[in-house]
């Protein structure tokens, strides 16, 4: 992302204020270069352009289930769920009352994201 110069990409743990209780932490998020000014010194202030959920026993529920409806009702633009068990990742963009998944991706297979254009990850480079 930074060699297209695209924005900035953050890693947990970093907050992301939606609303004064509704305080998540993605395990990645990345900022399109013309929305900058919503990061500030302790945190995220609104929706992150892309967010991205690692999956865990313990997190499963809580990335498919409860996040992603926070995530959608403040207006993220793209979310992916990583499951690293089995190395696939699922890109979910905006419907009209629910996400919509746009593509599942497996290790062999380049992801191209459907909304940041010029993001493309080849992903056998991250399933190593």
């Amino acid at each position: 992302m930074d060699k297209n110069n695209l924005g900035e990409l953050l890693y947990a743990p970093t907050d992301v204020l939606l609303t004064e209780k509704d305080k998540p932490q993605p395990d990645i998020m990345f900022i399109s270069k013309e929305r900058l000014d919503i990061i500030t010194d302790n945190y995220i202030k609104g929706a992150p352009d892309l967010v991205i959920e690692i999956l865990s026993p313990s997190t499963g529920k809580w990335d498919r289930v409860k996040k992603s409806r926070l995530y959608y009702k403040h207006g993220v633009k793209e979310y992916w769920i990583v499951d690293p068990d089995y190395k696939v990742i699922e890109v979910f963009t905006p419907g009209e009352k629910n996400w919509n998944l746009f593509q599942s991706y497996d290790a062999e297979v380049i992801l191209v994201s459907p909304l940041l254009s010029g993001l493309e990850i080849q992903l056998k480079d991250i399933f190593k």
